[in-house]
């Protein structure tokens, strides 16, 4: 029962690990979406 219950905790602390990396991807796709948009407006501003 003790070792049943050691893997269930593992499991689920592997499930939280990857729901972070999760997270911190979506929050670098984030960051490249507004850096993308950034370039964009540098150029478009360049010729304004």
């Amino acid at each position: 029962m003790d070792e049943s219950r050691s893997h269930l905790e593992r499991l689920y602390e592997e499930f939280a690990k990857f729901e972070r990396t999760m997270e911190e991807l979506r929050f670098l796709k984030l960051v490249a979406h507004d850096l993308k948009s950034f370039r964009k407006m540098i150029r478009l501003r360049k010729y304004d």
